[in-house]
C-alpha cells in the first residue's frame, strides 16, 4: 500500500535539488521495505470506518474513470486491489510497490481473482518509467508515507502524457471530525479525566512521514500539476464515540446518515475525512 519512513516528520516537503540521490543498493535505507498491512485494522470496525474506506475506494476509482487500453500506474499499490479493479475495466495497469511483502500479497490477490495486472518493485521518488508514458497515475492513501512527497509529485508530472491525469486520495488530518476529537479530548483533560495511553485516531501514525490536509495537498501538487477537480469523502470520522453511536442504530439508519454526510463532504473537501484530487500536467 505504501512506504514508510522510520522517523516521523511534519515539516513542509523541500524542493529537491537536481543532484538528489537516486535509490540504489544503499539508497533505500530511508524506506521501510518490510511494510506489511496485516494487523493494520482493528478486529472491531465501526460503521463510520467501514463506510469511509469503501467510499474512499469508490470515489478514487470514479475519479480515475478508466478507459479501454489506457496505461494506468498505481503508486503504492499495496495488495493490488484498486489496480485489479481498474484492470477489469480493460485498462493496462501497472502497480508500483517497494515492499516485497506487499508484492507477494498483491500477486496472491491477482492470481486468486484472475486479474491481469503487472507489478513492479520501486519507489515513488524514482519512477522506473519513461517520460510521458502513462495516461493516468493513481496514488491512494500513500503520499503521506513517502519520505519526499514533493519529489513523488514531480515524478508523477514527468511520466504523465500531456493529456494525462493524476488522481491523489489522502487522509485529511485537519478534518472536522479530527478537529472535534482534539477539542473534546482537550476539554476532558481540563476537566481532570485521565489521558488515553493509546494513540488517538487523529494523531499522526508512526508509519506516516507527513500530516496532510486539503491546503497542504493543493500547495504541494500546484508546483507541477494543475488541479482539475477536488472532492471530499465522508464527515465526522474520528469524532469520539461517533462510531459507537452509529453501531447502536439500525444499519439502514446509520448508512442513511453516513450517505447524507458524504454528500455534504463532496462539496467541502477542506473539512472532509478524505480528499480526492484530480490533476493534469502543467
Amino acid at each position: 500500500m505504501a512506504i514508510a519512513r522510520k522517523k516521523t516528520q511534519r515539516k513542509l516537503p523541500r524542493r529537491p535539488s537536481h543532484s538528489r540521490k537516486i535509490p540504489g543498493n544503499d539508497g533505500y535505507s530511508q524506506f521501510d521495505l518490510e511494510w506489511n498491512d496485516e494487523g493494520l485494522f482493528p478486529e472491531v470496525v465501526y460503521p463510520d470506518a467501514e463506510f469511509l474506506f469503501r467510499r474512499m475506494n469508490e470515489a478514487t476509482r470514479e475519479s480515475v474513470g478508466p478507459k479501454r487500453g489506457e496505461v494506468i500506474l498505481d503508486i503504492g499499490c499495496g495488495r493490488g486491489i484498486d489496480g485489479a479493479e481498474l484492470a477489469r475495466r480493460s485498462a493496462v495497469v501497472i502497480g508500483l510497490e517497494p515492499s516485497p511483502i506487499m508484492i507477494r500479497h498483491a500477486r496472491k490477490y491477482i492470481s486468486e481473482n484472475g486479474d491481469n495486472m503487472s507489478l513492479v518493485r520501486g519507489v515513488g521518488e524514482n519512477l522506473p518509467f519513461q517520460a510521458k508514458s502513462t495516461d493516468k497515475v493513481i496514488c491512494k492513501g500513500a503520499l503521506d508515507h513517502f519520505p519526499e512527497p514533493a519529489v513523488v509529485i514531480e515524478q508523477i508530472a514527468t511520466v504523465l502524457k500531456p493529456a494525462g491525469k493524476a488522481i491523489i486520495a489522502i487522509a485529511n488530518f485537519n478534518s472536522l471530525g479530527f478537529k472535534l476529537g482534539r477539542a473534546i479530548w482537550r476539554l476532558r483533560k481540563m476537566l481532570g479525566f485521565k489521558p488515553n495511553e493509546s494513540r488517538m485516531i487523529w494523531e499522526i501514525p508512526e508509519d506516516h512521514t507527513y500530516s496532510f490536509d486539503y491546503l497542504f495537498l493543493k500547495h504541494l501538487v500546484g508546483k507541477c500539476l494543475e488541479v482539475e477537480k477536488v472532492s471530499g469523502v465522508s464527515l465526522f470520522f474520528g469524532m469520539p464515540w461517533w462510531g459507537i453511536f452509529l453501531a447502536r442504530l439500525p444499519k439502514n439508519v446509520s448508512i442513511g446518515i453516513l450517505n447524507s454526510l458524504d454528500k455534504v463532504a463532496r462539496h467541502f473537501p477542506s473539512i472532509s475525512d478524505v480528499v480526492v484530487m484530480r490533476c493534469t500536467p502543467k
